[in-house]
Protein backbone atom coordinates (compact mmCIF):
# COMPACT_ATOMS: atom_id res chain seq x y z
CA UNK A 1 0.00 0.00 0.00
CA UNK A 2 1.19 3.50 -0.28
CA UNK A 3 2.36 4.81 2.47
CA UNK A 4 1.25 8.67 1.88
CA UNK A 5 -1.91 9.93 0.21
CA UNK A 6 -0.20 12.10 -2.64
CA UNK A 7 -1.46 15.62 -1.30
CA UNK A 8 -4.30 17.04 -3.89
CA UNK A 9 -4.44 21.19 -3.85
CA UNK A 10 -6.94 22.77 -1.97
CA UNK A 11 -8.10 24.66 -4.23
CA UNK A 12 -11.77 26.16 -5.62
CA UNK A 13 -11.23 23.11 -8.60
CA UNK A 14 -10.01 19.87 -9.09
CA UNK A 15 -8.57 17.85 -12.47
CA UNK A 16 -9.58 14.29 -12.89
CA UNK A 17 -5.96 13.51 -13.23
CA UNK A 18 -5.55 14.49 -9.68
CA UNK A 19 -8.81 12.97 -8.74
CA UNK A 20 -7.41 9.70 -10.10
CA UNK A 21 -3.89 9.75 -7.95
CA UNK A 22 -6.71 8.49 -5.25
CA UNK A 23 -6.51 5.13 -7.20
CA UNK A 24 -3.04 4.56 -8.51
CA UNK A 25 -1.67 1.66 -10.07
CA UNK A 26 0.94 0.91 -8.28
CA UNK A 27 -2.10 0.04 -5.42
CA UNK A 28 -3.95 -1.49 -7.89
CA UNK A 29 -1.25 -4.20 -8.62
CA UNK A 30 -0.51 -4.88 -4.99
CA UNK A 31 -3.68 -5.22 -3.82
CA UNK A 32 -4.65 -7.78 -7.06
CA UNK A 33 -1.06 -9.71 -5.65
CA UNK A 34 -1.87 -9.71 -2.06
CA UNK A 35 -4.93 -11.63 -3.16
CA UNK A 36 -3.65 -13.64 -5.52
CA UNK A 37 -7.03 -12.35 -7.34
CA UNK A 38 -5.62 -13.20 -10.78
CA UNK A 39 -4.44 -16.78 -10.26
CA UNK A 40 -4.86 -18.60 -13.49
CA UNK A 41 -6.24 -15.73 -15.17
CA UNK A 42 -4.49 -14.80 -18.71
CA UNK A 43 -6.89 -12.09 -20.08
CA UNK A 44 -9.13 -9.81 -18.22
CA UNK A 45 -6.89 -9.28 -15.04
CA UNK A 46 -8.79 -8.07 -12.23
CA UNK A 47 -7.12 -4.41 -13.13
CA UNK A 48 -8.38 -4.42 -16.57
CA UNK A 49 -11.85 -5.38 -15.41
CA UNK A 50 -11.59 -2.67 -12.93
CA UNK A 51 -10.79 0.00 -15.72
CA UNK A 52 -13.69 -1.56 -17.66
CA UNK A 53 -15.81 -0.89 -15.31
CA UNK A 54 -15.44 2.28 -14.50
CA UNK A 55 -14.69 3.55 -18.18
CA UNK A 56 -18.13 2.01 -18.56
CA UNK A 57 -19.86 3.56 -15.79
CA UNK A 58 -18.92 7.30 -16.87
CA UNK A 59 -19.45 6.46 -20.30
CA UNK A 60 -22.92 5.80 -20.62
CA UNK A 61 -26.40 6.28 -18.01
CA UNK A 62 -27.24 2.44 -18.86
CA UNK A 63 -24.85 -0.25 -19.22
CA UNK A 64 -24.69 -3.80 -20.47
CA UNK A 65 -22.36 -6.81 -20.68
CA UNK A 66 -22.67 -6.33 -24.38
CA UNK A 67 -21.82 -2.49 -23.75
CA UNK A 68 -18.44 -3.71 -21.29
CA UNK A 69 -17.94 -5.86 -24.74
CA UNK A 70 -17.98 -2.93 -26.94
CA UNK A 71 -15.67 -0.90 -24.53
CA UNK A 72 -12.98 -2.85 -23.70
CA UNK A 73 -12.16 -3.10 -27.73
CA UNK A 74 -12.14 1.10 -27.61
CA UNK A 75 -8.84 2.71 -29.11
CA UNK A 76 -8.82 4.98 -25.95
CA UNK A 77 -9.96 2.34 -23.03
CA UNK A 78 -6.99 0.45 -25.13
CA UNK A 79 -4.73 3.90 -23.95
CA UNK A 80 -6.42 4.00 -20.63
CA UNK A 81 -5.64 0.03 -19.27
CA UNK A 82 -2.11 -0.32 -22.00
CA UNK A 83 -1.16 -3.56 -20.98
CA UNK A 84 -4.70 -5.47 -22.39
CA UNK A 85 -2.57 -5.12 -26.26
CA UNK A 86 -4.87 -7.22 -28.49
CA UNK A 87 -6.76 -9.49 -26.22
CA UNK A 88 -10.15 -9.70 -27.15
CA UNK A 89 -13.22 -10.87 -24.54
CA UNK A 90 -17.16 -11.38 -25.04
CA UNK A 91 -19.69 -10.72 -22.93
CA UNK A 92 -20.11 -14.00 -21.65
CA UNK A 93 -16.14 -13.93 -21.04
CA UNK A 94 -16.87 -10.65 -18.74
CA UNK A 95 -19.84 -11.82 -16.94
CA UNK A 96 -17.85 -15.52 -15.95
CA UNK A 97 -14.89 -12.76 -14.71
CA UNK A 98 -17.69 -10.65 -12.46
CA UNK A 99 -19.30 -14.06 -11.00
CA UNK A 100 -15.86 -15.62 -9.96
CA UNK A 101 -13.70 -12.62 -9.44
CA UNK A 102 -12.89 -11.84 -5.65
CA UNK A 103 -15.00 -9.32 -5.02
CA UNK A 104 -12.79 -8.81 -1.60
CA UNK A 105 -10.37 -6.87 -4.25
CA UNK A 106 -12.85 -4.12 -5.17
CA UNK A 107 -14.03 -3.69 -1.71
CA UNK A 108 -10.37 -2.52 -0.62
CA UNK A 109 -10.40 -0.34 -3.77
CA UNK A 110 -13.52 1.28 -2.01
CA UNK A 111 -12.24 1.39 1.01
CA UNK A 112 -9.17 2.90 0.11
CA UNK A 113 -10.47 5.42 -1.80
CA UNK A 114 -12.99 6.03 0.80
CA UNK A 115 -10.09 6.99 3.45
CA UNK A 116 -8.51 9.11 1.29
CA UNK A 117 -11.66 10.81 0.33
CA UNK A 118 -12.64 11.08 3.92
CA UNK A 119 -9.07 13.01 5.01
CA UNK A 120 -8.76 15.11 1.75
CA UNK A 121 -12.21 16.36 1.47
CA UNK A 122 -14.65 15.61 4.40
CA UNK A 123 -15.18 18.70 6.62
CA UNK A 124 -17.17 19.16 9.54
CA UNK A 125 -20.94 20.79 8.25
CA UNK A 126 -22.08 21.94 11.42
CA UNK A 127 -19.45 23.23 13.93
CA UNK A 128 -17.68 20.03 15.42
CA UNK A 129 -20.39 17.79 14.25
CA UNK A 130 -19.70 15.56 10.61
CA UNK A 131 -23.49 14.84 9.01
CA UNK A 132 -24.25 11.16 8.39
CA UNK A 133 -27.64 10.94 6.37
CA UNK A 134 -29.27 7.20 6.11
CA UNK A 135 -31.84 5.52 3.56
CA UNK A 136 -32.51 2.58 1.54
CA UNK A 137 -33.60 2.06 -1.83
CA UNK A 138 -34.86 -0.78 -3.73
CA UNK A 139 -33.70 -2.57 -7.00
CA UNK A 140 -36.15 -4.66 -8.82
CA UNK A 141 -34.64 -8.43 -10.11
CA UNK A 142 -35.84 -11.86 -10.26
CA UNK A 143 -35.90 -14.51 -7.90
CA UNK A 144 -34.74 -17.36 -10.33
CA UNK A 145 -31.72 -15.35 -11.12
CA UNK A 146 -31.07 -14.09 -7.73
CA UNK A 147 -32.61 -14.74 -4.48
CA UNK A 148 -34.54 -11.36 -2.96
CA UNK A 149 -37.07 -9.86 -0.99
CA UNK A 150 -40.65 -9.96 -1.62
CA UNK A 151 -42.25 -6.45 -1.45
CA UNK A 152 -45.82 -6.63 -1.57
CA UNK A 153 -47.67 -8.74 -4.39
CA UNK A 154 -44.68 -9.74 -6.50
CA UNK A 155 -45.19 -11.34 -9.77
CA UNK A 156 -43.54 -13.34 -12.60
CA UNK A 157 -40.55 -14.02 -10.07
CA UNK A 158 -39.79 -10.51 -9.73
CA UNK A 159 -38.13 -10.04 -5.98
CA UNK A 160 -36.31 -6.46 -5.02
CA UNK A 161 -32.70 -6.14 -2.89
CA UNK A 162 -32.34 -3.00 -0.89
CA UNK A 163 -29.37 -0.61 -0.79
CA UNK A 164 -29.12 0.69 2.74
CA UNK A 165 -26.57 3.91 2.25
CA UNK A 166 -24.99 5.99 4.67
CA UNK A 167 -23.55 9.67 2.98
CA UNK A 168 -21.28 11.76 4.82
CA UNK A 169 -20.91 15.79 4.20
CA UNK A 170 -20.52 16.07 0.58
CA UNK A 171 -19.17 13.07 -0.49
CA UNK A 172 -18.56 9.84 1.21
CA UNK A 173 -20.81 6.96 0.75
CA UNK A 174 -21.05 3.65 2.70
CA UNK A 175 -23.29 1.21 1.59
CA UNK A 176 -24.92 -2.37 2.76
CA UNK A 177 -26.77 -4.63 -0.10
CA UNK A 178 -29.29 -6.86 1.56
CA UNK A 179 -31.25 -9.69 -0.02
CA UNK A 180 -33.21 -11.59 3.09
CA UNK A 181 -36.74 -10.75 4.16
CA UNK A 182 -35.67 -9.72 6.99
CA UNK A 183 -33.75 -6.46 5.98
CA UNK A 184 -36.91 -5.46 3.77
CA UNK A 185 -37.78 -3.62 7.50
CA UNK A 186 -36.21 -0.28 8.12
CA UNK A 187 -35.64 -0.75 11.92
CA UNK A 188 -33.40 -3.84 11.07
CA UNK A 189 -31.43 -2.30 8.14
CA UNK A 190 -31.02 1.47 9.41
CA UNK A 191 -30.29 0.98 12.24
CA UNK A 192 -27.67 -2.33 11.71
CA UNK A 193 -26.07 0.24 9.54
CA UNK A 194 -25.89 3.27 11.76
CA UNK A 195 -24.39 1.19 14.61
CA UNK A 196 -21.42 0.01 12.31
CA UNK A 197 -20.41 4.07 12.11
CA UNK A 198 -17.74 5.03 13.17
CA UNK A 199 -16.90 8.57 14.82
CA UNK A 200 -20.06 8.42 16.59
CA UNK A 201 -19.44 11.66 19.21
CA UNK A 202 -18.22 13.49 15.98
CA UNK A 203 -20.94 12.83 13.60
CA UNK A 204 -25.06 13.45 13.63
CA UNK A 205 -26.72 10.66 12.07
CA UNK A 206 -30.02 11.73 10.33
CA UNK A 207 -33.01 9.17 9.47
CA UNK A 208 -36.75 9.44 8.70
CA UNK A 209 -39.33 8.01 10.43
CA UNK A 210 -38.39 4.43 9.02
CA UNK A 211 -36.84 3.53 11.92
CA UNK A 212 -38.83 4.92 14.77
CA UNK A 213 -38.06 2.04 17.34
CA UNK A 214 -38.01 3.42 20.94
CA UNK A 215 -35.78 0.30 22.07
CA UNK A 216 -33.28 1.76 18.67
CA UNK A 217 -33.53 5.13 19.78
CA UNK A 218 -32.59 4.53 23.37
CA UNK A 219 -29.64 2.22 22.36
CA UNK A 220 -28.35 4.66 20.07
CA UNK A 221 -28.41 7.08 22.82
CA UNK A 222 -26.56 4.86 25.74
CA UNK A 223 -23.73 3.91 22.81
CA UNK A 224 -23.37 8.12 22.57
CA UNK A 225 -24.70 7.94 18.53
CA UNK A 226 -25.77 11.23 18.24
CA UNK A 227 -29.48 11.16 16.45
CA UNK A 228 -31.78 13.20 14.67
CA UNK A 229 -35.40 12.25 13.72
CA UNK A 230 -39.03 13.17 12.35
CA UNK A 231 -41.60 12.47 15.29
CA UNK A 232 -45.17 11.75 14.90
CA UNK A 233 -48.19 14.60 15.29
CA UNK A 234 -48.94 12.52 17.77
CA UNK A 235 -46.23 11.27 19.70
CA UNK A 236 -46.53 10.12 23.00
CA UNK A 237 -44.00 11.44 25.89
CA UNK A 238 -43.86 12.79 29.42
CA UNK A 239 -43.00 16.57 29.46
CA UNK A 240 -39.14 16.84 31.84
CA UNK A 241 -38.86 20.49 31.74
CA UNK A 242 -38.24 23.24 28.83
CA UNK A 243 -34.51 23.29 26.83
CA UNK A 244 -33.90 26.89 25.79
CA UNK A 245 -30.77 27.96 23.59
CA UNK A 246 -30.20 31.30 22.41
CA UNK A 247 -31.32 30.98 18.87
CA UNK A 248 -31.66 33.52 16.03
CA UNK A 249 -34.30 32.09 14.44
CA UNK A 250 -38.09 34.37 14.10
CA UNK A 251 -41.24 33.05 12.81
CA UNK A 252 -41.67 33.84 9.34
CA UNK A 253 -45.24 32.88 6.81
CA UNK A 254 -43.96 29.42 6.56
CA UNK A 255 -43.36 28.40 10.08
CA UNK A 256 -43.59 29.04 13.26
CA UNK A 257 -41.44 27.85 16.66
CA UNK A 258 -43.60 26.13 19.25
CA UNK A 259 -41.29 24.12 21.94
CA UNK A 260 -37.94 22.79 22.81
CA UNK A 261 -38.61 20.39 25.77
CA UNK A 262 -36.44 17.41 27.24
CA UNK A 263 -39.29 14.14 27.42
CA UNK A 264 -39.19 10.74 28.27
CA UNK A 265 -41.18 9.11 25.15
CA UNK A 266 -43.35 5.85 25.88
CA UNK A 267 -42.52 2.89 23.73
CA UNK A 268 -45.96 1.73 22.91
CA UNK A 269 -49.17 0.08 24.40
CA UNK A 270 -50.49 2.67 26.65
CA UNK A 271 -48.72 5.23 28.70
CA UNK A 272 -48.26 4.27 31.68
CA UNK A 273 -44.66 3.85 33.63
CA UNK A 274 -43.37 0.23 32.71
CA UNK A 275 -43.65 1.52 28.51
CA UNK A 276 -42.02 4.47 29.29
CA UNK A 277 -38.26 4.84 28.20
CA UNK A 278 -35.05 5.05 30.00
CA UNK A 279 -33.48 8.25 28.09
CA UNK A 280 -34.39 11.47 27.97
CA UNK A 281 -34.42 12.98 24.45
CA UNK A 282 -35.09 16.58 23.16
CA UNK A 283 -38.41 17.21 21.51
CA UNK A 284 -38.59 20.49 19.28
CA UNK A 285 -41.77 21.43 17.84
CA UNK A 286 -42.47 23.88 14.82
CA UNK A 287 -45.72 24.72 13.27
CA UNK A 288 -46.47 24.61 9.68
CA UNK A 289 -48.91 27.93 8.64
CA UNK A 290 -50.25 27.08 5.31
CA UNK A 291 -51.35 23.45 6.84
CA UNK A 292 -51.44 24.19 10.42
CA UNK A 293 -49.52 21.03 10.37
CA UNK A 294 -46.86 20.01 13.00
CA UNK A 295 -43.47 19.28 12.37
CA UNK A 296 -41.43 17.59 15.21
CA UNK A 297 -38.15 16.41 15.50
CA UNK A 298 -36.57 13.55 17.78
CA UNK A 299 -32.52 14.35 18.78
CA UNK A 300 -30.16 13.97 21.63
CA UNK A 301 -28.10 16.64 20.25
CA UNK A 302 -28.30 19.85 22.87
CA UNK A 303 -25.80 22.13 22.16
CA UNK A 304 -27.75 23.41 18.57
CA UNK A 305 -29.99 25.59 18.03
CA UNK A 306 -34.00 24.50 17.00
CA UNK A 307 -33.52 26.82 14.34
CA UNK A 308 -30.29 24.73 12.79
CA UNK A 309 -31.53 21.79 14.07
CA UNK A 310 -34.39 22.20 11.52
CA UNK A 311 -31.37 22.76 8.97
CA UNK A 312 -29.86 19.92 9.65
CA UNK A 313 -33.06 17.30 8.84
CA UNK A 314 -33.85 18.93 5.72
CA UNK A 315 -30.28 18.02 4.60
CA UNK A 316 -31.25 14.13 4.78
CA UNK A 317 -32.90 15.21 1.26
CA UNK A 318 -29.12 15.30 0.11
CA UNK A 319 -29.84 11.53 0.36
CA UNK A 320 -32.84 11.35 -2.01
CA UNK A 321 -30.83 13.44 -4.76
CA UNK A 322 -27.71 10.94 -4.13
CA UNK A 323 -29.67 8.17 -5.16
CA UNK A 324 -31.53 9.99 -8.33
CA UNK A 325 -27.95 10.62 -9.46
CA UNK A 326 -26.96 7.39 -8.75
CA UNK A 327 -30.07 5.64 -10.83
CA UNK A 328 -30.29 8.37 -13.48
CA UNK A 329 -26.41 8.33 -14.12
CA UNK A 330 -24.25 5.97 -12.50
CA UNK A 331 -26.28 2.63 -13.64
CA UNK A 332 -27.77 2.05 -9.97
CA UNK A 333 -31.62 1.14 -11.26
CA UNK A 334 -30.49 -2.19 -12.86
CA UNK A 335 -27.66 -4.99 -12.29
CA UNK A 336 -25.78 -6.19 -15.58
CA UNK A 337 -25.68 -9.70 -13.86
CA UNK A 338 -28.17 -11.39 -11.31
CA UNK A 339 -25.17 -12.95 -9.19
CA UNK A 340 -24.50 -11.92 -5.90
CA UNK A 341 -20.54 -11.59 -6.58
CA UNK A 342 -21.02 -9.79 -9.27
CA UNK A 343 -23.64 -7.04 -8.24
CA UNK A 344 -20.79 -6.24 -5.18
CA UNK A 345 -18.22 -5.91 -7.69
CA UNK A 346 -20.37 -3.58 -9.38
CA UNK A 347 -21.74 -1.33 -6.35
CA UNK A 348 -18.18 -1.24 -5.23
CA UNK A 349 -17.21 0.58 -8.59
CA UNK A 350 -20.51 2.18 -8.56
CA UNK A 351 -19.65 4.19 -5.13
CA UNK A 352 -15.70 4.63 -6.10
CA UNK A 353 -17.17 6.21 -9.53
CA UNK A 354 -19.88 8.39 -7.67
CA UNK A 355 -17.36 9.65 -4.81
CA UNK A 356 -15.05 11.05 -8.05
CA UNK A 357 -17.88 12.56 -9.67
CA UNK A 358 -19.25 14.27 -6.90
CA UNK A 359 -16.07 15.36 -5.67
CA UNK A 360 -15.44 16.83 -9.00
CA UNK A 361 -18.85 18.51 -9.22
CA UNK A 362 -18.61 20.11 -5.90
CA UNK A 363 -15.03 21.51 -6.34
CA UNK A 364 -15.67 22.70 -10.04
CA UNK A 365 -18.84 24.30 -9.16
CA UNK A 366 -20.86 22.50 -11.67
CA UNK A 367 -24.73 22.32 -11.32
CA UNK A 368 -25.81 20.07 -12.82
CA UNK A 369 -24.45 15.63 -11.79
CA UNK A 370 -25.38 14.90 -15.35
CA UNK A 371 -23.12 17.86 -16.90
CA UNK A 372 -20.33 17.11 -14.09
CA UNK A 373 -20.34 13.87 -15.13
CA UNK A 374 -19.87 14.80 -18.91
CA UNK A 375 -17.43 16.22 -18.66
CA UNK A 376 -15.13 13.94 -15.96
CA UNK A 377 -15.32 11.51 -18.99
CA UNK A 378 -14.30 14.33 -21.59
CA UNK A 379 -11.40 15.12 -19.32
CA UNK A 380 -10.45 12.01 -18.82
CA UNK A 381 -10.88 10.71 -22.77
CA UNK A 382 -8.46 14.26 -23.32
CA UNK A 383 -5.94 13.59 -20.55
CA UNK A 384 -5.00 9.85 -21.78
CA UNK A 385 -4.68 11.36 -25.20
CA UNK A 386 -2.59 14.29 -24.32
CA UNK A 387 -0.28 11.90 -21.91
CA UNK A 388 0.09 9.87 -25.44
CA UNK A 389 0.86 12.07 -27.50
CA UNK A 390 3.74 12.94 -26.01
CA UNK A 391 5.33 9.61 -26.96
CA UNK A 392 6.09 9.49 -30.78
CA UNK A 393 5.73 5.54 -30.40
CA UNK A 394 2.55 5.95 -28.69
CA UNK A 395 1.48 8.23 -31.23
CA UNK A 396 2.01 5.32 -33.98
CA UNK A 397 0.17 2.71 -31.99
CA UNK A 398 -2.67 5.27 -31.14
CA UNK A 399 -3.02 5.54 -35.05
CA UNK A 400 -2.75 2.08 -35.83
CA UNK A 401 -5.63 1.62 -33.16
CA UNK A 402 -7.78 3.75 -34.35
CA UNK A 403 -7.48 2.06 -37.74
CA UNK A 404 -8.56 -1.49 -36.91
CA UNK A 405 -11.48 0.13 -34.88
CA UNK A 406 -12.42 1.56 -37.55
CA UNK A 407 -12.13 -1.65 -40.23
CA UNK A 408 -13.44 -3.62 -37.72
CA UNK A 409 -10.52 -5.72 -37.91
Amino acid sequence: MPKQIREIPDSNSVSVSELLTLIPDELIEELAEELSVDKWVRTLKASYLFKLIMFSLLNSERISLRIMEENFQDPIFRLFAPAIAADKVTWVGIRERLIKVKSAFFQRLYEEVYKQVGQLYSNKELGKYHIRRYDSTMIATFSHLLEGMKVGNTKNGKTQVKLTTEFTDDFLIRFQFYKDQDHLSEEVALKEVIQEATENDQAVHVFDRGLKSRVSLDEFDKGDIKLLTRASANIRYDFVRPHSLEDTFQDNQDIEFLEDSVVFLYKGGHKVAKNRSEQELRLIKFNIKSENKPLNFLTNVWDIEPSKIAQLYKQRWDIEVLFRFMKQEMNLKHFVCNDVNAIQVMLYCTMIASMLVLIFKKRNQFKSYKKAKIRFFKELLYSILLDALDDPAETERIKLCLKKFIQRE
